[in-house]
């Protein structure tokens, strides 16, 4: 009897001693199991790299501009310059370039390129220079004069007056028509503005050639050097000119280009006008009230307007 009692009481002391044991498992894996929940992963290193540099790193990268893929630079890059893009298409190669405040003197300063690069049509600079400038007075320079030089010394130089240049970002040197009448002109973009500005009115009002109110007029400023001018124009006829006949089909020398040639295509498309008299030296169109959209078109001893239709089609209207 009293072994019986013994053997059930070892049961018991192992049942008890199995009972703690399980409770102490289940107390180390709930452990554990909570343990696991808060642990958070290391971050990998790309993922450290964008938190320490933050969100800003996508936006510098769209910030980048392309100016910095032009080789052609003009000026010194400092920490408070300014800087806007030269584009050459005069059609011919530029070795020198000037660039100044404002002025009537022939103080021009130092050469901008010296003789680092030449610029082809259709290529690029990068001009630096100080937004803040003062001219000779002390006041804050608010326009610029550009003059520039060919490769080709038989060419004449070229100039462009009273540029704003503080609030450009691109701006292009072109020319009006061809050979020694053509007229130096630019177009700019200011700011992000996406439509080029012209000089070109304003270029033809300081050569004469026309009003403040944009229409032609007889006489020139000889005074001006900006360029040679174009020969002088007086108002157009109006375009409701009767036509003449037809022109004379043998008649097509183009070498032929005197007024009464001319004459005889009024009525005519202007193609055919240009295949008998050759290419104007310059052209400029301004919309009329009454006549929509008018064409000037100037050769050497006479002057060519014509209309232009709704199709594009351009009818010479008169010659004077």
């Amino acid at each position: 009897m009293k072994k019986r009692y013994l053997i059930l009481a070892g049961l018991l002391v192992c049942v008890a001693a199995a009972a703690g044991c399980g409770c102490g498992k289940k107390s180390t894996d709930d452990g554990k199991q909570s343990e696991a929940q808060v642990t958070v992963a290391p971050a990998s290193d790309d993922q450290k790299a964008d938190s320490s540099s933050g969100s800003d790193t996508g936006l510098v990268d769209m910030e980048k501009s392309t100016d910095e893929d032009i080789t052609n630079i003009m000026g010194e890059k400092t920490s408070t310059s300014s800087k806007v893009v030269v584009i050459n298409k005069t059609g011919s190669e530029v070795a020198r370039i000037y660039i100044r405040p404002n002025s009537d003197d022939d103080d021009w300063g130092d050469d901008l390129v010296n003789g680092m690069f030449t610029l082809k049509d259709g290529d690029k600079a990068l001009y630096y220079f100080e937004k803040d400038a003062k001219d000779a007075s002390g006041n804050t320079v608010s326009s610029y004069d550009i003059r520039i030089s060919y490769t080709d010394e038989n060419k004449s130089e070229c100039f462009f007056r009273k540029i704003p240049l503080q609030n450009i970002s691109q701006i292009t040197l072109k020319m009006d028509g061809s050979g020694d009448s053509s007229i130096p002109y630019a177009t700019y973009l200011t700011g992000s503005s996406k439509k080029e500005t012209s000089t070109l009115t304003e270029v033809k009002k300081r050569l004469g050639l026309i009003d403040d109110n944009g229409e032609s007029t007889d006489g020139s400023d000889s005074s001006n050097t900006d360029a040679t001018p174009t020969p002088a124009v007086t108002s157009a006829p109006s375009a409701t000119t009767a036509p003449t006949p037809a022109p004379d089909p043998n008649n097509t020398d183009p070498s032929d280009s005197s007024a009464s040639v001319a004459e005889q295509y009024i009525g005519q498309s202007l193609d055919s006008l240009i295949a008998a008299c050759g290419e104007p030296q310059g052209s400029d169109y301004q919309n009329e009230p009454e006549t929509g959209e008018t064409g000037y078109h100037y050769y050497p001893s006479f002057t060519v307007s014509t209309t232009v239709d709704e199709s594009g089609n351009e009818i010479v209207a008169g010659v004077w």
